[in-house]
């Protein structure tokens, strides 16, 4: 493994939280808060700059990485990403992991959770093939009911199921080919249902024991004194909030996130057959989700170089 050694992602609100405390549980393994670094900030480097990059870029990059909004909060050190990439830094990849590694205390693992970097998923594990991906699935219905009780949800049922099913599509596509050695998939509801065996399955993906009992408080320093919406993630991990959606979503709304996400649901256990009537969220919502795809896709070759986004585009093509 790399510096960097693995990404929790999935779909928000679907248990990456969660899941980043059993990983920070683990002996040797650390991860900062989320960094949004590839999806908020990694566009705005590659606007204005190719790599390698000098030291001296990337001592400017970092201060407009510590502007953005959502760097509130993180302590970073700039000299500690300046001896994580020395002289010059080559890829996107190094300067993320660089970062990463200069958000936490010193560990045998790091790992970095931002849910939309699921997205980067193949373009970063082509760029170093020991990185590895934990993935989070949580019943979609869950994550609608969830999106409602945080101010940047999305309201909207059919929307909502429509990003969930890419999201999903995606994870599918990377267990298919990184193999069980390179991703790991989980569901939420396992997750609370058993979360020692979760941690144990965490432990053997990233190659740490995960003997003996869980810390008897949660990991210092891996969410934003800001995200109030994840204080549930740090307390005592119960089973209450699995079909908690049902008091919460509307049975029409419900019916709508199954008409749109019907065969990613069946494929993960949520429902035994998809519905007779299918819908979708419209051509707008289906447009700006393949734009982020293409974006990811136009962005590789700057921050990886050509020959490896020429793989990924195959890859990502069926070639």
């Amino acid at each position: 493994m790399g510096a960097l050694s693995f990404l929790v992602v999935g779909t928000p609100r679907s248990g990456t939280t969660l899941t980043q405390r059993l990983c920070c549980e683990l002996p040797g393994v650390a991860m900062p808060p989320e960094t949004h670094f590839l999806h908020r900030y990694a566009p705005r480097l590659l606007a204005r700059r190719r790599f390698p990059l000098t030291r001296r870029e990337v001592a400017r990059e970092l201060e407009d990485f510590r502007d953005l909004p959502t760097s509130d909060g993180l302590r970073l050190d700039p000299r500690r990403v300046l001896d994580q990439v020395g002289r010059r830094c080559d890829t996107l990849l190094d300067l993320f992991a660089a970062v990463v590694v200069a958000l936490c205390p010193p560990a045998a693992r790091y790992g970095e959770k931002t849910p939309e970097h699921l997205l980067w998923w193949r373009p970063l594990t082509r760029a170093d093939p020991g990185l590895r991906v934990i993935g989070v699935v949580r019943d979609p219905r869950a994550v609608a009911a969830s999106h409602r009780a945080v101010p940047w949800g999305i309201e909207d049922p059919a929307v909502l199921a429509e990003e969930w099913a890419l999201d999903q599509r995606q994870l599918l596509a990377a267990a298919r080919q990184l193999g069980p050695g390179r991703c790991l998939v989980l569901r939420y509801e396992d997750v609370v249902a058993d979360p020692g065996a979760a941690r144990r399955r965490l432990g053997g993906l990233l190659a740490v024991p995960a003997g003996g009992q869980a810390a008897a408080a949660p990991p210092d320093g891996i969410v934003h004194d800001w995200e109030w919406w994840k204080s549930g993630a740090l307390r005592a991990v119960t089973t209450e909030r699995t079909a908690a959606w049902r008091e919460v979503l509307p049975e029409r709304d419900a019916g709508v996130v199954a008409e749109v996400a019907g065969p990613e649901m069946v494929a993960f256990g949520y429902l035994d057959h998809p519905p007779a009537r299918r819908r979708t969220a419209g051509a707008e919502v289906r447009g700006r989700l393949s734009a982020r795809m293409r974006r990811v896709r136009r962005l590789a070759p700057l921050a990886f170089g050509p020959t490896l986004t020429t793989r990924v585009n195959r890859a990502a093509n069926g070639r």
